[in-house]
């Protein structure tokens, strides 16, 4: 780096703040509020700086944003105004966070070329950087220290450039400067991509920020999780096919069987208008979660609007929803608004699902004759052949106007609707009582009943149009216009007119959740606006977490999963090459696959973390970062709620943690059992079979193996882990090794030579630091394997890491068994490679091997009578 250009702009505050050149001309701070969201322009107006959830840079093009809200969000960024006293007055430097990640705008000051600025573009948010920047009008960001002035821009990928001069002049962008640029006042139309990602922050939640609902009353918006569905809906709302609409389920599920069919199903509930529900003017609808009749997602919805186990046409349940990204708000309106059934339908089907029955008694059937007869009469009361007759306010039970033999229309001396039916009532009254008490007759009677009482109040509230137009009617319990649901008639919709959103409305000294009109800001038809956000906090800042960087445990405390207890809950995870599921149940401060290093991301000082996995180095979760319960370090991050455990306990200088780790020095000198660590299989070691496949067994002596590390390898976290693999080999120089058809045997030739060549075998620490499952790490079947013991053979297999896991115990020769193999004679290696041997003069010394070969000494020199001298029983030997 170039010193000359290393000032960076903490100096220039100490030494008196930011100074502007007499020649720039800066952004208009007056134009500018604090906390204000706009867009970076790069070059023109369409072309703006975006950021992803990791703090990468890009280009996105200006849009409609409808489906790209997470585009979106990339290119929005919330100003910070920093006044700096100057003797000229206020002047305003600025900090710029992204919606999306969550950062801010951060880059180091640091140069790279011998004339100042960078070689390579900067293609990531830089921790450490800096984030406080003066701005140009034209130039864009720059900052001016003691010495030297810098820029950033953008090249065309919406990577940063960097440049830097000496002096107090703001030098320009070495390729475009970064403008300001006004977000978009036009509202964007949410798929249900878009409405997700909006929510996913908050697990689903929606918040009110202003208005709201009383204490008294249940706000079914921020009661609820909820989800989006896209779905497409005819505009009469006959069909699901046409125009783009959202279903927003709060998760939950009922298991029916809906006749008539017989197989059960499943229904969700959905947010939906209670058309069935007023408030006592009657103006006023509820919003609720319930099932619909109709799934949005049916693959065949041929009884799209009947009613089969809902109380609610599945078109109540089509919302728009609009997001409006000036104040990062959204509306929510219904599409549909059930029509009422008229009253005379509904008595229709009454009478229509009368049940039938094979008796043909004589006094059933002038029982159903007599029905009959009133129903006829009132078609004819409520139609329109005889409109100008059946005027606006008569009664049916007054009127005189029907024949007592069939209910036809009779103008002059005809009998009321009331002798109809109570002629019918006389009838039914006259079926025995034998009959009465048959099931199929005695529910014919109860329904007949049921449909003639309900003729009670029969009244005609708007006279029809002679043979064009039938009348309106109501009776005592069913009132016209206020009919949507009988349990019998197709229901039906018309699209919501004039347009309606959610709103809050005070009734009396309450206020309740409904929908309404919202002409304009100044003319809400007595609503109040319902401001309608995806978090109580402001989301363009980031999180309100602070966490102390370091290494964690981290525990699933997600309660909820998709509506259903959380099976996982409160485990610990584990993301170990051979733990599929993912979890273990305490703290392994063995295993670096179980911890997590947490740090911040770059440009802020709290709300946003970044949480690796310490072995695979993953970003398991990364971005806003918000608390749920400070006291026991809860945290709502990536749409997951987590626990963080400071993993005190982790050796963090310890590298090779993980992993069975044997120095080279360690591995030459020592033979190793492999013994299983499974109760019913306990000192029972791998040994080869007839047919040189592996399994475990008893044998009568120890079986001892050489394990020949490989070299080192790093991994992890910034590559701060090691470990090593191994190959195995046997006491006759036989390694393991994997044949044509994948199994694992020993092969027959001296250190493989002949049919083979050795298995790098990984040995993870699994359950604790001295039990090992051993995987085959060269992974030439197209995936890992590990070695299985079969139940009931004992013989070893490779199996995929998906596999249950079978542990061993891998440790050197114990001691004991080192004497008791003494004395013998033995090659005495050196730790470079040297062997010792005795030279002409009778001395020790240590010389090469190949020196040997070049007949200065012969073999006998480098071999030695070895014995041990002295040793307490199992204790390691003293000297030898």
């Amino acid at each position: 780096m170039n010193k000359r250009f290393s000032t960076l702009l903490a100096t220039a505050l100490v030494a008196g703040g930011l100074s502007f050149n007499a020649a720039a001309a800066p952004v208009d701070a007056s134009a500018l509020k604090d906390g204000q969201t706009i867009h970076l322009i790069i070059g023109s107006d369409t072309d703006y700086l975006a950021m992803d959830e990791a703090g990468n840079f890009s280009k996105v093009a200006a849009s409609s944003w409808n489906g790209k809200i997470k585009d979106l969000f990339g290119t929005l960024w919330q100003i910070k105004l920093i006044p700096h006293a100057t003797a000229g007055g206020t002047t305003y430097t600025y900090s710029f966070t992204n919606r999306l990640s969550g950062q801010m705008l951060s880059v180091k000051l640091q140069s790279d070329k011998k004339d100042g600025g960078r070689v390579n573009t900067i293609a990531a948010n830089e921790k450490g950087g800096n984030t406080e920047w003066a701005w140009d009008d034209t130039k864009g960001l720059y900052v001016i220290g003691t010495d030297s002035a810098f820029t950033i821009g953008s090249d065309d990928n919406g990577k940063l450039t960097f440049n830097v001069e000496k002096g107090s002049a703001i030098p320009a962008a070495t390729t475009t400067a970064l403008l300001k640029g006004d977000v978009s006042a036009t509202p964007v139309t949410l798929t249900a991509t878009d409405f997700n990602t909006l929510v996913a922050k908050e697990a689903g939640r929606l918040f009110f920020t202003d208005e709201n609902v009383s204490s008294t009353e249940k706000n079914v918006l921020t009661a609820n999780k909820w989800e989006a569905i896209d779905a497409e809906i005819k505009n009469d709302g006959s069909e699901f096919s046409g125009d783009d609409v959202l279903y927003l389920t709060n998760g939950k599920e009922h298991k029916r069987v809906i006749a008539p069919a017989t197989d059960e199903t499943t229904q969700k509930e959905y947010l939906l208008v209670d058309y069935n529900f007023y408030d006592p003017s009657k103006d006023f609808n509820k919003l609720i979660v319930d099932t619909i009749a109709v799934e949005p997602d049916a693959t065949s919805p041929a009884d799209f609007s009947t009613r089969l186990a809902a109380k609610h046409h599945s078109a109540t349940a089509a919302f728009t929803v609009t997001y409006f990204i000036p104040n990062d708000s959204m509306v929510i309106a219904p599409a549909f608004v059930p029509t009422s059934i008229p009253v005379a339908t509904t008595l229709e089907a009454m009478y229509t699902a009368l049940p039938t029955t094979i008796n043909t008694s004589g006094e059933l059937t002038d029982a159903k004759s007599k029905v009959g007869i009133v129903k006829a009469a009132v078609a004819i009361f409520a139609g329109n052949a005889n409109a100008d007759t059946f005027t606006e306010g008569l009664n049916f039970a007054e009127v005189e106007k029907f024949t007592a033999a069939d209910g036809s229309f009779d103008n002059s001396s005809g009998v009321s609707g009331q002798t109809l039916i109570d002629n019918a009532i006389t009838a039914i009254n006259a079926i025995t009582a034998a009959d009465a008490k048959k099931d199929d007759i005695k529910a014919y009677i109860a329904a007949a009943k049921a449909y003639l009482n309900s003729l009670k109040g029969l009244t005609i509230t708007e006279a029809g149009t002679k043979s064009s137009e039938d009348a309106l009617v109501s009776t005592s319990a069913i009132k016209d216009g206020e009919n949507y649901v009988d349990g019998l008639s197709p229901l039906e919709v018309k699209a919501v007119d004039p347009a309606k959103q959610v709103v809050i409305r005070k009734l009396s000294n309450t206020k309740v959740l409904t929908i309404g009109e919202i002409t304009s800001a100044t003319d809400t038809h007595g609503n109040l606006v319902a401001t309608i956000k995806t978090s109580d906090k402001d989301a363009t800042i980031g999180g309100d977490a602070t966490i102390a960087e370091g290494l964690y445990y981290v525990i699933n405390a997600m309660k909820e999963d998709e509506g259903a207890a959380n099976k996982f809950y409160g485990l610990y995870y584990d993301f170990s090459p051979v733990n599929p599921a993912k979890y273990v149940a305490k703290t392994q401060a063995f295993n670096p696959f179980a911890q997590f290093v947490v740090s911040k991301a770059a440009g802020v000082d709290k709300g946003n973390y970044t949480i690796e996995n310490r072995a695979t180095a993953d970003a398991k979760w990364q971005g806003v970062t918000n608390v749920v319960d400070k006291d026991n370090n809860i945290f709502a991050i990536g749409g997951d709620t987590i626990q963080l455990v400071a993993a005190e306990d982790v050796d963090a200088d310890n590298a090779y943690i993980g992993y069975k780790y044997i120095t080279a020095n360690d591995a030459k000198n020592n033979k190793f059992t492999i013994t299983s660590a499974a109760d019913v299989l306990e000192g029972q070691s791998i040994v080869m079979t007839k047919d040189s496949t592996l399994k475990v067994a008893a044998p009568e002596g120890e079986v001892l193996y050489t394990l020949v590390p490989s070299a080192e390898s790093k991994y992890g976290v910034a590559d701060a882990l090691k470990k090593v693999t191994y190959t195995v080999m046997d006491a006759d120089s036989a390694f393991i090794i994997k044949n044509a058809a994948g199994q694992y045997v020993f092969s027959n030739g001296k250190y493989a030579t002949k049919n083979g060549t050795p298995v790098q075998f990984t040995m993870i620490a699994v359950d604790a630091d001295s039990t090992y499952v051993l995987y085959d790490a060269q992974e030439d079947l197209g995936e890992s394997r590990k070695l299985v013991v079969s139940t009931q053979y004992k013989t070893i297999s490779g199996e995929p890491l998906t596999a249950r896991n079978d542990m061993f115990i891998v440790k050197p020769q114990s001691a004991p068994a080192s004497y008791k193999s003494l004395p013998k004679h033995v090659r005495i290696q050196a730790i470079n490679g040297d062997y010792a041997a005795v030279n002409a003069a009778n001395q020790g010394i240590a010389v090469r091997e190949g020196d040997l070969k070049a007949d200065a000494y012969s073999n006998l020199d480098f071999i030695f009578w070895l014995d041990t001298a002295h040793y307490d029983n199992a204790a390691p030997y003293t000297y030898y």
